[in-house]
């Protein structure tokens, strides 16, 4: 990372956006054209991994069907810094960038899980019921294995020069 004094290194605070994040985006690649597609994802902290849901069809799946190389994005914007020169502005957020190997779960009980932990996030209020053989079926499962990842934000966050406030 280029602005280390930009980067996040605490976990959980790693761990919090991408818990929270409502859109993340998957960046695939096939034949040196990169497609990016916005997606509802959930963030397992226990195993690491993210997942997402789609269609059984599509140029995304097309893309990790040859190449299972990817990389994911999310951030959360908080507000704009406006400052003179306009040059100067400047706008509050945090993100999250994984690259990482992504793969097709096909094992029906591991996709009700994560299918499960994504309704979780997204419909909290609904009940806990396994989906149907049928909703399984059509509707993908993917799931990202996380190599390398990091955070930043900004503007950079104050040190701290009180030893007791730590």
């Amino acid at each position: 990372m280029r602005r280390k004094d930009k980067e996040i290194t605490d976990r959980d605070e790693v761990s919090e956006i991408l818990s929270t994040a409502m859109v993340g985006r998957l960046g695939t690649c096939l034949n040196n054209i990169p497609y990016i597609t916005p997606l509802n994802f959930t963030y397992d902290k226990a195993t690491d991994k993210i997942f997402l849901h789609c269609a059984n069809e599509g140029r995304k799946l097309d893309n990790i069907k040859v190449n299972q190389n990817v990389c994911f994005e999310v951030e959360e914007v908080k507000h704009t810094i406006v400052k003179q020169p306009t040059c100067a502005s400047s706008v509050n957020y945090r993100s999250v960038i994984i690259f990482g190997t992504i793969k097709i779960l096909t094992d029906i009980a591991v996709k009700n899980e994560a299918l499960q932990k994504l309704a979780d996030k997204y419909a909290p209020q609904n009940p806990k019921v396994p989906f149907t053989d049928a909703m399984l079926n059509k509707t993908n499962v993917l799931e990202i294995e996380i190599k390398e990842m990091t955070a930043k934000r900004s503007p950079v966050k104050p040190a701290i020069t009180d030893p007791s406030k730590k």
